[in-house]
């Protein structure tokens, strides 16, 4: 019973950072070197987004007239250190892998005593586990779309018919638009998304 809860509510952590890391970082403004996992990495693309979301609003900015590449070690960055208020585990290590039209990340989590605020749901999860989520991302003509593909917790699959009734329970009675089978509008006038073998290419 215990790993039966474990698996699902890990599994259901990997998919909410899966969703924070592609709703928060596909946006950019100038493309970067290559860089060392670092809160100045992190620093830099929240600077990208900030730009991204100011050209959406700008009467002089042409719709898909710009382009940016964002490499594995910017979102490991911006995972690490910028999103560490928006996910309620501790994360310990974070391997972003783009290849092409997919995006994986592979990661280590310690759980809090109190990490969900569930006494219960604590009790299971607590500790530390490896969690892995894979899934397709396309994006053309400002609509997105993503397709869960393997959730791991500790080296276990992870069924879909579990995530999506994790989805169901803790995710939509906040966010009840969120649906893992329909595309979505892609964020700040976003045209397109290309992700191939370690980078992905942002057109606005």
């Amino acid at each position: 019973m215990k790993r039966i809860g474990l698996i699902g509510m890990a599994g259901f952590a990997v998919i909410a950072i899966a969703g924070v890391i592609v709703l928060r970082t596909m946006a950019a403004k100038e493309a970067a070197t290559s860089v060392e996992v670092s809160p100045k990495a992190a620093k830099s693309l929240q600077q990208k987004i900030d730009a991204i979301k100011d050209s959406e609003d700008n009467p002089k900015h042409k719709r898909g007239a710009s382009r940016v590449e964002l490499f594995e070690t910017e979102l490991e960055s911006y995972l690490l250190y910028s999103l560490k208020e928006d996910i309620p585990a501790q994360i310990d290590s974070a391997d972003v892998q783009l290849g092409q039209d997919t995006v994986g990340l592979d990661t280590q989590i310690t759980f809090t005593s109190n990490a969900t605020g569930n006494p219960v749901v604590d009790a299971l999860v607590g500790g530390t586990h490896n969690l892995f989520v894979k899934g397709k991302l396309v994006a053309q003509e400002r609509r997105g779309k993503f397709d869960l593909q393997d959730v791991r917790v500790d080296g276990i699959p992870v069924p879909n018919i579990l995530i999506q009734s994790l989805i169901k329970r803790y995710v939509k009675p906040k966010y009840p638009d969120v649906d893992l089978n329909e595309p979505f509008d892609m964020p700040w006038g976003i045209e397109s998304l290309k992700l191939e073998q370690g980078k992905a290419t942002v057109i606005y």
